[in-house]
Parts: C-alpha cells; sequence; structure tokens
C-alpha cells in the first residue's frame, strides 16, 4: 500500500499509539452509540466487500494519520494533498470515491456489520503498530 514501509509510517504510529494514549476501541464504541439509530438491509450496487473496506478503512486511517502532520500553508493545500493520496489510494485498491462513501454509508446503518468492520480495522492498525516496536 501507499507509504506501507517508510520512515513517516513508523512515526506517525508511534505518534498515535504513544504519545496520544488513545484507545481506539472507545472511539469505536463512540462512533457505534452514535450511529446505531437506523438501520438498512438494502445493499447497494458495488457495494465493497467487508474484507476489502477493512483494507480500504485502515489504509486512510493512516493517510489522515500522516497528513495530519504534513504542515502546508495555506491549509487549503493540506486538503488537496490529501485529495490527491486518496485518490491515488482508491485507484490502487481498484474504488471509486464514489464507491467507497457508498459502501461506508450502507455499513454505517448497519451497525452490526460496521462494528464488525472497525474491530478488524482496530486490530490491523494495532498489528501494524507492534511490528514497529
Amino acid at each position: 500500500m501507499i507509504f506501507a514501509n517508510d520512515q513517516t509510517s513508523f512515526d506517525l504510529q508511534n505518534y498515535i499509539f504513544t504519545n496520544l494514549k488513545i484507545d481506539l476501541r472507545n472511539i469505536f464504541l463512540t462512533v457505534l452509540v452514535i450511529v446505531c439509530s437506523c438501520s438498512s438491509t438494502n445493499e447497494p450496487e458495488n457495494l465493497i466487500s467487508r474484507e476489502k473496506m477493512v483494507k480500504v478503512m485502515t489504509e486512510i486511517h493512516i493517510l489522515e494519520a500522516k497528513m495530519s502532520k504534513v504542515q502546508v500553508e495555506p491549509l487549503d493545500s493540506t486538503q488537496s494533498v490529501y485529495d490527491h493520496y486518496e485518490g491515488l489510494l482508491f485507484e490502487d485498491l481498484g474504488i471509486t470515491k464514489d464507491q467507497y462513501e457508498i459502501s461506508f454509508n450502507y455499513y454505517v446503518d448497519n451497525p452490526n456489520e460496521f462494528e464488525k468492520i472497525y474491530q478488524a480495522v482496530v486490530d490491523t492498525l494495532m498489528e501494524r503498530d507492534n511490528m514497529f516496536k
């Protein structure tokens, strides 16, 4: 994946998991409680599979964390840089931004599925962090 083995990835993961002392599981549970208000069963066309969604969301979390460390002036330039790398990520994974957003919204509307996906994302991020320790 993009940025998988560079030094920035290590520094960023260290910052996220060591300095911030954030328990991703608590964040996940908070998000889950917020989105549990409705449930949908109609799968959209081109729904990204649960396994692929884990991969996509993991890479997006890493990209977002990296971009939070980038200091580009003006700030809207940071968004442009993020959009560029997000586009490359989606291209690399063979999906479109619209497909990702539709799939993300579908899974958010189906809390049981979303919980499984997000738990796998958290586990994957923790595994990657442990590899760098």
